[in-house]
């Protein structure tokens, strides 16, 4: 099976540089664009079944998906994206400045400290490895299904998969729009692709926004 997980277009706090972890921000117009870009290269690879997220902005890109690709849709709240707590809502520069202790060691251990009322980034790939395994048993003989989810979640569950350290988890970029592949073979999993954004007319143009933020 291949899995073509997508993550959702451009939000306003993602241009804005905030966490959003589970707050619901839709996709903003550059975003809608970016969905529309992802889902027509979608409609290529017969795509059987997509799952997504339940937060608005996933889930707008996936019906993007869905429209281009007639693939049904399944919503799967495993792969919402990784609570931050008490920093939702807030810049990495406000956050520090708001909860100082809390963030220093956050932000100096990510993968074993969580923000308050928040996950770790431990606790969010185990999250995301248990989502994947259900949506690939619930596939059952599909041959390609995709995934549409959040950064975060799609960076820790591709260190899970490759067996990056968390410690490495900001080493490698998976930007709004982007398309990464897996292949699910034997009950093992095997990173093929990685961030493709080639479907965009200039894909490096907008680095800077679409990195995200932790």
């Amino acid at each position: 099976m291949l899995i073509f997980f997508v993550r959702h277009g451009l939000t306003d706090w993602n241009a804005q540089r905030r966490f959003q972890g589970t707050c619901d921000i839709p996709l903003n117009a550059q975003g809608l664009l970016q969905a529309q870009a992802a889902a027509g290269r979608c409609a290529q690879l017969h795509i059987g079944r997509i799952y997504h997220s339940t937060l608005a902005r996933a889930a707008q890109t996936a019906q993007a998906v869905s429209d281009a690709s007639g693939a049904p849709l399944v919503p799967f709240s495993g792969f919402n994206e990784v609570c931050m707590g008490a920093f939702q809502g807030l810049t990495r520069e406000e956050a520090c400045a708001r909860f100082p202790a809390e963030s220093a060691a956050c932000f100096s251990d990510q993968a074993h400290v969580a923000p308050p009322q928040g996950e770790s980034l431990l606790e969010l790939q185990a999250r995301a490895l248990r989502a994947l395994n259900e949506a690939v048993r619930d596939a059952g003989a599909l041959e390609r299904i995709a995934v549409v989810s959040h950064g975060a979640l799609l960076k820790a569950l591709f260190c899970g998969i490759a067996g990056i350290p968390l410690q490495s988890f900001g080493r490698f970029d998976v930007s709004n729009g982007s398309i990464s592949v897996v292949e699910s073979a034997g009950g093992i999993y095997r990173l093929i692709t990685l961030n493709d954004i080639s479907h965009f007319g200039d894909p490096y143009a907008a680095m800077t926004t679409t990195r995200l933020m932790i």
